[in-house]
């Protein structure tokens, strides 16, 4: 018999059958492509009459008759096959769905709906896509009876999953008001659940944590993670979400030894290197906390104004070479950024690298005056003038510095008192080292004294004007 079978299927007769049939099947796609949905239609119809068991057939010939306004077609065409396949689970969901969006007002199709799922229910008990939408229809419908019956049925299904525990939840917080005595008792038994059967699913056991710690119950969240972790050691983002709620019960070894482990791991976890640098910044370990906050920038990037306080918090914690790295990596993603720009020649020349240091300052210069935007220009402000002048006066070029010096003096604002004494002081300085303009170097150095009194270089100098 498979022998005659066989000998059938692979005669010229059959296979010429098929090829009819795949090309008409290929032209319906054809005329649907083109809009031709009248075509299309007859099309599809013809291919479902030649095999009447294939749904994907059954939906492309609703489709299509929807296309062409025919609801009641597109309709029947669903029903039919739902009614011929009593087994065929999808036909019978996408046939409630459908009467559900195209006629939701409609008594009759509603009740049509919840019997196509009724009957879906007792072939498929316990599925989710079937008991959740016929729970809905029947609340629509006015009978609370029947689904608080059906939900309560799902408490008692054998061998149920973690998925099936948490479709659960948000039917749970529907049917039930908030202040039922009841809603908690079940709430507790969905994540004990799921907790129960689904330990080694990331959903599952996220979903139990934040039960837990949305009602204070932060140990217990921690103590579903770290069996989690136990149990799928490469749970990465959960590994980073125990290590946090970690940091949340003050357990800070516990907290540094999880996300260092999940760096071991993936060195590419931003939320982790995120989560070492605030709890490394809060213990005051600033190098830690720094090298962190510039790895997620090397992972993930960042914006222009990222880059710009994690490369200052770097010079203000006298790590220029650090700082200047950062810039670096940043004016490649940001070429035209002058911010970026200026802060880089200052970490250059705090670096060391004085040649490079004046060429970037020369560029970042040019950058700003080319720029169109008129903010630009702050960024070459008596900061920048005096960082400048340092870069000039260490590469030999004194009266570029002067010029720069003189630049800063002039742009420093009145509530930046000590930065003004600075400037003051940077001129001074300069003639003082050219054994020139004694007087007015004297005459900047008691401004710079009255602007910043506590100064020991500023007092240092005025000694030594005095002297000359």
């Amino acid at each position: 018999m498979r022998l005659l079978l066989l000998l059938i299927l692979a005669s010229p007769l059959h296979a010429e059958n098929q090829r009819a049939k795949l090309s008409q099947f290929a032209k319906g796609v054809y005329a649907e492509q083109n809009q031709d949905h009248q075509g299309a239609r007859k099309l599809y119809e013809a291919s479902l009459a030649d095999a009447p068991h294939a749904y994907y057939l059954a939906r492309k010939t609703s489709t299509s008759q929807l296309a062409t306004n025919d609801l009641p077609a597109a309709s029947g065409t669903l029903r039919h096959y739902a009614q011929e396949h009593p087994d065929h689970l999808d036909s019978h969901i996408d046939y409630a769905d459908f009467l559900n969006q195209y006629t939701p007002r409609d008594a009759t199709a509603r009740n049509t709906a919840i019997e196509t799922l009724e009957r879906a229910n007792k072939n498929f008990p316990h599925t989710s896509a079937v008991f959740s939408p016929l729970i809905n229809l029947y609340e629509n419908n006015e009978e609370p009876d029947k689904s608080r019956a059906l939900l309560d049925a799902q408490f008692d299904a054998p061998e149920a999953g973690p998925f099936h525990w948490m479709s659960l939840a948000p039917i749970v917080r529907t049917l039930l008001p908030s202040d039922s005595p009841e809603l908690p008792e079940l709430l507790e038994t969905i994540a004990l659940k799921t907790a129960e059967t689904g330990i080694e699913f990331p959903a599952a056991v996220r979903s139990v944590s934040d039960y837990y710690r949305k009602t204070g119950r932060l140990a217990e969240a921690i103590v579903v993670l770290q069996k989690h972790v136990e149990a799928v050691p490469n749970s990465l983002e959960l590994r980073t979400r125990l290590g946090l709620l970690l940091i949340y019960a003050d357990r800070t070894e516990e907290a540094e030894a999880s996300l260092l482990e999940t760096l071991s791991i993936d060195h590419d976890q931003v939320l982790a290197h995120k989560a070492l640098a605030k709890l490394y910044a809060d213990a005051g370990d600033i190098d830690k906390s720094l090298h962190h906050r510039s790895e997620v920038l090397k992972i993930a990037g960042g914006d222009p104004q990222d880059f710009l306080e994690l490369a200052n918090e770097y010079l203000k914690n006298e790590q220029p070479h650090p700082a200047r790295l950062i810039l670096d990596n940043a004016r490649f993603d940001h070429p035209k950024h002058v911010g970026i720009a200026t802060r880089l020649a200052i970490a250059t020349l705090r670096d060391g690298d004085t040649e490079i240091a004046t060429l970037q300052f020369r560029l970042a210069e040019a950058l700003a005056k080319d720029s169109k935007d008129p903010d630009d220009k702050k960024f070459l402000g008596a900061n920048f003038q005096l960082e400048f002048a340092g870069a000039l006066r260490d590469a030999g070029d004194l009266p570029g510095a002067e010029s720069r010096l003189r630049e800063a003096v002039r742009n420093t604002p009145p509530e930046k008192p000590k930065q003004a004494a600075r400037a003051l002081r940077e001129l001074a300085k300069l003639w003082l080292d050219q054994d020139k303009n004694h007087s007015p170097a004297t005459s900047l150095l008691k401004r710079a004294a009255s602007l910043d009194p506590d100064n020991e270089e500023t007092a240092a100098l005025l000694e030594r004007a005095r002297k000359k």
